[in-house]
C-alpha cells in the first residue's frame, strides 16, 4: 500500500490552521463580493475535510473579531439554509480560541 498520501490527522489539523492564518494575513477585512467569496469558498472547504474535524468554532471566532466588517457581510449573503448558515451561528471565547489554535501552528 503506498502511504504518500496519507497525512497524519495532526499534520492535517496543522496545514489547516496555517492556511487559516495566510487567509487571515492575505484577506482584506471589506465587503467586496471577491473577498466574501473567496471567503465562502475557503469555509466550504474546511467543510469537505474528512480526515479531522478541522477547528471550526476557533475560526469562526477569529475571523469575527479580526474581520467583523467581512464576517457580517459574508453572513448576510448566505441564505439559512445553507450548509454554511450554522458556521455563522459558533462563537466562543476569543483567547481560547487563539490558544486553541496556537497549538497547531508548530
Amino acid at each position: 500500500m503506498n502511504r504518500t498520501n496519507i497525512v497524519e490527522p495532526l499534520d492535517t489539523k496543522r496545514m489547516i490552521v496555517r492556511d487559516f492564518c495566510t487567509l487571515i494575513e492575505t484577506l482584506p477585512n471589506q465587503d467586496d463580493a471577491a473577498s466574501i467569496q473567496k471567503f465562502l469558498r475557503y469555509l466550504q472547504s474546511l467543510l469537505r475535510i474528512k480526515q479531522v474535524i478541522p477547528p471550526m468554532v476557533e475560526i469562526m471566532t477569529i475571523i469575527k473579531s479580526l474581520k467583523p466588517t467581512l464576517y457580517h457581510s459574508a453572513r448576510r449573503t448566505i441564505m439559512p439554509t445553507s450548509n454554511l448558515h450554522m458556521l455563522f451561528q459558533l462563537e466562543m471565547d476569543m483567547q481560547l480560541a487563539q490558544e486553541r489554535l496556537r497549538q497547531y501552528d508548530k
